[in-house]
């Protein structure tokens, strides 16, 4: 075969492997421009971005999307990078129970002490226990700085037989609380202005539920943000007063208290209850009106039919009782 006729066939296949070689080559040489310019990149914006705790980002399937916030539970105190909160919500409750000479006579001095400290009584009971013998139990709301203070004088005041102390850190109850209420007016805000953007019915509807939604919400969330606030600010102390039993070889200095007020307790409770029983028979006897005319009419109709057959009878007597007379004249 002649040598052009050769060169002719295998010019085009080496013009093929040539043209393949060359563009391996050429993709190669570029790769490592555009790795190095992407490694770069990558590094600057590494540089440049805000340094964030990972701990601060809430995974997507825990975010509430219908309130717009991270669920409370992603709150953790105890987490590495969440800073502690520098002020502390604590609610503090006491009780104490104290054994007295007279109940009421402690009772008025308690009732001093709470005024001195600022505070009130929420609530009070006084009961007897037995004949001459009280007892007593309130509630006290004191301010949150006056606790000890206030819980001191009161063991003062009788011998102490149990007294109770606990602290309870609301801390980050408190501060999701107020974050989610924050949330939701800036919600509620944003809702406002859309809908003075809603050009349609439906779309005015569709806002107005959804605001009505958020604004229930916030005053729920208030209203329980106000109940925490209030337990922080006042402690509570229950209180329990019991007089001491006299024994039974002496004699008890309470056996004439308010001697007057029983006798007079004790005339007015008997008026009242003859009283009571006198308006309890007119209602029965008014109850039993219909049942009572009924009654009536039943024994009048027995009474008539007894009364008939009783004159029937009579007259069937004296027929029988009859005899006519016979004259014999023989």
């Amino acid at each position: 075969m002649p040598l052009k006729k050769i060169k002719k066939k295998l010019w085009p296949n080496t013009a093929v492997f040539m043209l393949a070689g060359l563009t391996v080559f050429i993709l190669a040489s570029c790769a490592s421009p555009l790795e190095y310019a992407y490694r770069g990149a990558q590094q600057e914006y590494i540089d440049t971005a805000p340094e964030t705790p990972m701990e601060e980002h809430f995974p997507d399937e825990e975010w509430d999307m219908a309130r717009g916030e991270p669920d409370a539970a992603d709150y953790d105190s105890s987490a590495p990078g969440v800073d502690e909160p520098s002020i502390r919500h604590v609610i503090r409750k006491g009780s104490i129970d104290l054994s007295v000479s007279d109940t009421r006579e402690k009772l008025q001095e308690v009732q001093k002490i709470i005024r001195d400290a600022e505070g009130l009584v929420a609530s009070l009971y006084i009961y007897e226990i037995r004949e001459g013998q009280y007892g007593a139990r309130a509630t006290l709301r004191v301010p949150e700085g006056k606790f000890e203070t206030v819980l001191e004088q009161l063991e003062a005041l009788g011998k102490v037989t149990n007294i109770q102390t606990e602290l309870e850190d609301i801390t980050m109850q408190y501060i999701d609380l107020e974050s989610r209420l924050n949330n939701q007016k800036a919600q509620e805000e944003r809702l406002t202005e859309i809908l003075e953007m809603a050009d349609t019915v439906e779309d005015v509807l569709e806002v107005e539920r959804e605001l009505n939604r958020v604004r229930g919400e916030i005053e729920s969330m208030s209203a329980r943000l106000t109940r925490l606030k209030d337990q922080v600010t006042y402690a509570t102390i229950n209180i329990s007063l019991r007089e001491e039993a006299v024994p039974t070889g002496a004699v008890s200095p309470h056996a004439f208290h308010n001697l007057g007020n029983r006798i007079s307790e004790a005339f007015v409770g008997s008026i009242n209850f003859f009283l009571n029983a006198f308006s309890s028979l007119i209602v029965l006897f008014t109850a039993l009106i219909p049942a009572l005319f009924i009654i009536i009419i039943i024994g009048l109709i027995i009474w008539l039919i007894v009364r008939g057959r009783l004159k029937r009878r009579a007259l069937n007597g004296q027929d029988g009782q009859e005899q006519p007379l016979f004259t014999d004249e023989n």
